[in-house]
């Protein structure tokens, strides 16, 4: 018999917010399975990988949470997005009226599905039109039940339904109608019958949802809906459905007496968290738990591909029982920043008696407007949200033939596997099939802390175990730092460094880099895929990222068509590249391959040998070949690398240093790269599999120096940090360093 697996993780935390600064308070949530007390303390990463071989894992102890051991309790997760309407005296105590919509399931016959509901699951009374267990559409009104029968819905076509209440002669009736015809299917499908009196209660205060009912559990909700929902309306003295749907889709005027008490047009103020009555009641409501917006309707004609040049087009919500936002816990202990604590990574360590051990990670960046050094480190969180809780290692068909090795689960992956409530990635696809592309930081992130995940943020670490041995002080900025200040936020530093993986970057992103350097800055790029995709944060939602995905790329999942711009902004989304700014225009080189099952080294060119990058090479032997070693895969050069290229927007005056050697089978052109698909896509045949080291400079003395490789900084420990890949990059930074001539601008 196979054993089954399972994780041993029984502790799991997060915080409020993990950007903060000396003197402000953070607040740490924590849920215990089965522990009874924890002790908490504080401590700044210096290497969170726990390779033996690696440069050592090191957390510095800065401070000590309470006097004793803290309580340990469970917090539960409530997934499921939906609408909440709180407003009750438009929708309270109606004797006759009905519930329409335009819906497109996506999973039905899975589970009862509600539409629109008021119903109290604790006194079983109100009511509830929804989908069934077999998915057909179904009222229940109290105790009551009526099911259009016949053929189940169908998954990802459009419907009318309809449901009518009539308090007045104790009877009701549900019916739907498909859009188009399909074979083999009921086009109509109705059903009516008499209401049994028990279980009404029209005048209870209960909220109106939409694509979830009420539940008597703490979450609220429950059976959420899976798919579309477009224009719910309520109507008082309307049981016809022609009239109901001639109003859904025309918004004419009903012909049989009745009137509109609420109708929610989800078109409108698509970039927030509210959804507009347009009934002239003001009965306004909000979404929970962030479900899809920006998304095409019934009428989409795909004459536009922007939810901004035709909104009418966009007036559905696609909802999901798996959207997660924020887990809600309640504060377990709070700390501080001290005035004088340093900038850095930094991690609150949960241990019991037993051997359980977590860590909460957090960023301590300057107060706006200080520094403390002259170089910044750009934690790219972005990337880090991106990649939060990704389940592609087991959800993912070819998970092994794209890596190129066998599968290893740690625990915190075993975990997320056993508890999906905790959302996914936006390299996942919802259980309905369509691809996540929302990720929130308030949920314990398992992919990104201390510990066996040694993609991303543990990787980059390695570049603060390096700053740390050549004593370089440095300051931490953000991703959202960047976005929410601008170039303000790197103003006053002689030089930034880029990690290992800032493969996501939004625009307001990139403008700060891009006017960081012109105006003087130098930049290291020290890693690989940077500047990739385009993403969006939003003021009105803290902590989450936006991504949609389109056509091109290397990308887990494809969005549906027309909808690849954002809601947060309504920029299109999608590569750079294809955006019309190759990362090659920003940082000299662009992400060109992937080689997952080894690394490789760097070779100078001939170029390279000029006086005027001789700084960059001090130390290294004119023959040397560079990072033939390293943490990941044995080299410098690997698991996702970028070449230069001035068609793609390499500037004039950038110059190839270095380039990768004995790529060979092991690298695979990205799709981006070519238009026709074709054998020769690899390192063997194709030039474009490689990895570049570029320099150039740019206005006001400032320069850029890249390196094209995601496993460029896991070189740097080598040899305990004596080998070339750590001189060469510390040769640059402290050139980088260097004051700038007098009248020179500092950024």
């Amino acid at each position: 018999m196979t054993k089954r697996l399972s994780s041993n993780v029984r502790m799991l935390g997060y915080c409020d917010d993990w950007r903060t600064s000396p003197g402000s308070t953070l607040n740490f949530k924590v849920s215990c399975d089965g522990i009874g007390s924890y002790r908490a303390k504080i401590g700044r990463v210096v290497c969170a990988d726990l390779d033996p071989l690696g440069p050592g894992f090191r957390i510095d102890h800065v401070d000590d949470i309470g006097r004793g051991p803290l309580n340990g309790r469970f917090q539960p997760v409530y997934p499921g997005s939906y609408a909440r309407i709180d407003d009750f005296k438009n929708l309270c105590g109606l004797r006759r009226f009905s519930v329409a919509a335009l819906v497109w399931p996506t999973l039905p016959g899975q589970g009862c599905q509600s539409i629109m509901s008021r119903w109290d699951d604790a006194a079983e009374c109100g009511w509830r039109l929804e989908l069934n267990e077999v998915g057909e559409l179904s009222l229940r009104v109290g105790e009551s039940e009526c099911v259009a029968g016949g053929s189940p819905m169908i998954r990802r076509h459009w419907y009318v339904v309809l449901a009518a209440i009539d308090l007045k002669n104790g009877k009701f009736e549900v019916v739907r109608r498909a859009f188009r015809k399909i074979p083999g299917t009921d086009e109509t499908s109705a059903a009516s019958g008499m209401l049994d009196r028990s279980g009404l209660a029209p005048d209870v205060p209960i909220p109106f949802l939409i694509a979830a009912s009420g539940s008597k559990g703490p979450a609220g909700a429950d059976r959420f809906f899976e798919g579309k929902i477009e224009r719910p309306t309520v109507f008082e003295g309307v049981s016809s459905l022609e009239a109901a749907e001639r109003f859904l889709l025309s918004g004419s005027r009903l012909v049989d007496g009745g009137s509109v008490r609420a109708s929610w047009d989800f078109a409108l103020q698509m970039d927030s968290a509210r959804i507009l009555d347009v009934s002239g009641n003001g009965v306004h409501g909000r979404v929970i738990n962030m479900p899809t917006r920006a998304v095409t309707g019934h009428n989409w004609d795909s004459s536009s591909l922007d939810w901004r040049s035709a909104p009418n087009q966009y007036g559905a919500i696609h909802f999901h029982a798996d959207d997660i936002y924020d887990c809600g816990w309640e504060t377990d202990f709070t700390w501080t920043v001290p005035a004088d604590a340093r900038s850095g990574y930094y991690a609150a360590t949960l241990e019991t008696e037993a051997g359980d051990r977590d860590f909460i990670p957090f960023f301590v960046r300057p107060n706006p407007g200080e520094r403390s050094a002259d170089l910044a480190v750009i934690a790219c969180t972005a990337t880090y949200l991106a990649y939060a809780n990704t389940h592609v290692k087991v959800d993912m068909v070819g998970s092994e033939v794209m890596s190129e090795c066998v599968n290893q689960l740690s625990q915190y992956e075993l975990y997320l596997h056993e508890h999906r409530e905790l959302g996914h990635s936006t390299y996942d696809y919802h259980q309905d099939g369509s691809g996540v592309c929302y990720s929130s930081r308030l949920r314990p992130v398992l992919t990104m802390r201390p510990g066996p995940y040694t993609f991303n943020y543990i990787s980059d670490t390695h570049l603060l175990a390096w700053l740390e041995h050549i004593n370089q002080p440095y300051d931490v900025i953000t991703d959202e730092d960047i976005d929410t200040r601008g170039v303000d936020a790197l103003s006053g530093y002689r030089a930034i460094i880029t990690l290992s993986h800032p493969e996501y970057t939004s625009t307001k992103m990139w403008d700060a880099i891009d006017s960081f350097q012109r105006n003087g800055g130098r930049h290291l790029y020290l890693g690989g895929n940077g500047f990739y995709w385009r993403v969006a944060f939003h003021d009105d939602f803290p902590g989450v990222l936006e991504c949609r995905k389109g056509a091109t790329g290397v990308r887990a999942w494809e969005g549906e068509p027309g909808e690849g711009h954002m809601q947060f902004n309504g920029e299109p989304g999608g590569l750079w590249r294809t955006c019309g700014r190759p990362p090659q225009s920003l940082v000299g080189v662009g992400y060109s391959s992937t080689m997952f099952a080894r690394s490789t080294y760097f070779r100078r060119t001939e170029a390279s040998y000029s006086q005027q990058f001789a700084f960059a090479f001090e130390g290294v032997g004119p023959d040397e070949v560079i990072g033939d070693f390293g943490r990941r895969g044995g080299g410098a050069a690997g698991i996702e690398i970028d070449r230069w290229d001035p068609d793609l927007g390499s500037p004039p005056n950038s110059v190839v240093l270095a380039s990768s050697e004995n790529v060979g089978i092991d690298g695979i052109l990205s799709c981006e790269e070519y238009p026709i698909a074709t054998r020769a896509t690899d390192g063997l045949q194709h030039g474009h599999v490689r990895a570049d080291m570029v320099y150039f400079e740019t206005p006001n003395d400032g320069a850029v120096f890249s390196v094209g490789s995601i496993t460029w900084v896991t070189s740097l420990s080598h040899n305990g940090f004596d080998n070339n890949v750590a001189r060469i990059t510390e040769n640059v930074l402290r050139q980088f360093l260097l004051p700038r001539p007098s009248g020179k601008s500092e950024g």
